[in-house]
């Protein structure tokens, strides 16, 4: 399958769809990491152009995260009155009701919450007594270690200790990402998030951005001629296409959102 970086023609012919949804993932595609994830910030402008995007009257727009939903919307900047959709928690989260009628199947339930409560207190024991460098994060339906900006074997150990624990809690969801594993209990996923929203909004072509493999669940739905899926960085993936970084994202979603309101005033 090509990665090639999406060409002109192929951004010319999404944006001239009568619905288009453009759907990204935040963190290593609109803001670059930090050490904290709680200092991650979208590059300038970028969610700018996503609110053009969204003012478009055949354009609809997405911020997808594994984030939870509280802490996409203060990182993004985005208030609720706004357009575009928030979907956090890989997709257990959103600020849409269509989304979140479509992933009632994927809720957390009772017993889920049973087993976040122990999962949370094994991890907390971990890191206090193993792995005091490593970073805990607190999600609605999971719980995070970072290891960002440690030496790369004392992250390894960390991230193999955790996985370890993981075990311990049949029905948990082992997530690896870049220097991070989620342990979730949802049984939600990015993909099944934005292809409802897709459903829900009649999009007849869809632009799908993201950088790590909880995207791929995404990459791997949205396979129509029309859509257009962009790996950001390196990495095997499912996409059609790739961009190198962040820097790369923000001239795409600008090129896009030009060619998307040139469209709709041809049109």
């Amino acid at each position: 399958m090509s990665v090639e970086t999406p060409g002109a023609e192929v951004l010319q012919r999404a944006a001239g769809a009568s619905t288009l949804l453009v759907a990204t993932d935040f963190d290593g595609v609109l803001a670059p990491f930090e050490s904290d994830p709680m200092d991650a910030a979208p590059l300038p402008g970028t969610i700018d152009t996503l609110r053009t995007l969204a003012a478009l009257p055949h354009v609809h727009v997405a911020v997808v995260s594994g984030r939870d939903l509280e802490t996409l919307r203060s990182l993004t900047g985005l208030r609720p009155d706004e357009e575009i959709v928030l979907i956090g928690s890989h997709g257990a989260e959103s600020s849409s009701s269509a989304v979140r009628e479509a992933m009632e199947a994927a809720a957390v339930t009772p017993d889920d919450e049973v087993t976040l409560a122990e999962l949370r207190s094994d991890i907390e024991t971990l890191v206090k007594e193993a792995h005091p460098e490593a970073g805990i994060e607190y999600k609605s339906a999971a719980v995070v270690v970072h290891v960002r900006g440690v030496p790369r074997e004392v992250g390894d150990a960390a991230i193999a200790d955790a996985r370890r624990v993981a075990l311990d809690h049949p029905g948990v969801k082992v997530l690896k990402g870049k220097s991070v594993l989620e342990l979730s209990v949802s049984h939600a996923d990015k993909g099944s998030a934005v292809t409802a929203l897709g459903r829900h909004v009649g999009a007849t072509s869809r632009v799908y951005l993201g950088d790590d493999v909880t995207d791929e669940d995404a990459f791997m739905r949205m396979t129509r001629p029309e859509d257009v899926t962009v790996k950001v960085g390196t990495g095997s993936t499912a996409a059609r296409y790739r961009v190198d970084d962040e820097a790369a994202v923000a001239e795409l979603l600008a090129e896009l959102c030009r060619l998307a309101s040139a469209a709709h005033v041809a049109g």
